[in-house]
């Protein structure tokens, strides 16, 4: 019998633009992967487990909805254990916050993908060779040889095992995306640090004020235990791509849980001083990705 050959390498694409596809289709099968199509976004978190894809391929519309929130979340766990994820968008002013809240290693346009196919694959540099996909099953291992035999020993010999550490619990990597206050216990709504990163499917937002812009406002932080209007924070602000940064802000409002205000998240709205130039540049371009809350005082 002859031995099969080395399995191709496996490629996801999930969206909805025919050309795009098809470039890919023509070249990545003469490069030697498989590729997979899918026009729902909605099936990405199931057909990650049944492919098991070496790289994802996001082919993201104009104004992308709600709806991708849940592909995107997909998208960052599986970037997280060693898939390579590439978001594709017509324009980069769309691509680039949104490849940050996927943890994609590369954002393109979708001019460049046409022009370029074999792009979406080529590494970066200094990046390491592709992997085998963490969702594939484990290959079968030979059984290990017996241990060795052992004379009996004597009653008084045996030590008995040392108990084992109690088990870890799984880490949840969904929740890495939405982190909620936690400098301060929950008990002590008079909180003076605390730390919040914004993402496309946070219950944390940006507000504005008259202007449209951040700079006009502030950050909106979801917690059923607001601080009091006028209280001085600390606040380590984690943005969409992945940096951080400490400003001080003020409590300038306060939205309650309430029927009026429907599935609209309880929390405080803190003006944020000095913000330096890089993040408002950084914060407007997410955006235009996420609509902000409109607040005037």
């Amino acid at each position: 019998m002859t031995p099969a050959g080395p399995l191709p390498s496996r490629a996801l694409v999930v969206g909805q633009d025919a050309d795009v596809c098809a470039a890919l289709h023509l070249h990545l099968d003469r490069a030697g992967w498989q590729l997979f199509c899918v026009p729902s976004q909605e099936l990405l978190e199931p057909l990650l487990r049944t492919v098991a894809p070496h790289a994802l391929i996001l082919l993201l519309p104009a104004s992308p909805d709600a709806s991708w929130g849940g592909a995107l979340t997909a998208a960052a766990s599986a970037a997280r254990v060693g898939v390579r994820v590439v978001v594709v968008a017509p324009s980069r002013d769309v691509v680039e916050p949104l490849a940050a809240v996927a943890g994609a290693e590369r954002a393109l346009a979708r001019a460049e993908v046409l022009s370029r196919p074999l792009s979406v694959i080529e590494r970066l540099p200094g990046a390491a060779p592709a992997a085998a996909s963490p969702y594939a099953a484990p290959a079968a291992r030979p059984p290990p040889p017996p241990p060795p035999a052992r004379a009996p020993a004597a009653l008084a010999d045996v030590v008995p095992p040392a108990p084992r550490p109690p088990a870890r619990p799984n880490v949840d990597l969904m929740a890495l995306i939405d982190e909620e206050l936690v400098d301060e216990p929950r008990s002590r709504p008079k909180q003076t640090r605390v730390e919040v990163n914004v993402s496309l499917v946070s219950e944390h937002n940006f507000y504005v004020g008259a202007t449209r812009r951040v700079d006009s406002g502030g950050v909106f932080i979801s917690t059923m235990l607001p601080p009091p209007l006028g209280t001085m924070l600390q606040v380590r602000l984690g943005l969409a791509d992945g940096r951080r940064l400490e400003v001080e802000g003020v409590v300038t409002f306060i939205r309650e849980k309430s029927a009026i205000s429907g599935r609209q998240p309880a929390g405080c709205g803190v003006k944020l001083h000095n913000l330096p130039g890089w993040a408002v540049d950084a914060i407007d371009r997410f955006l235009l990705a996420r609509p902000p809350i409109v607040y005037s005082a």
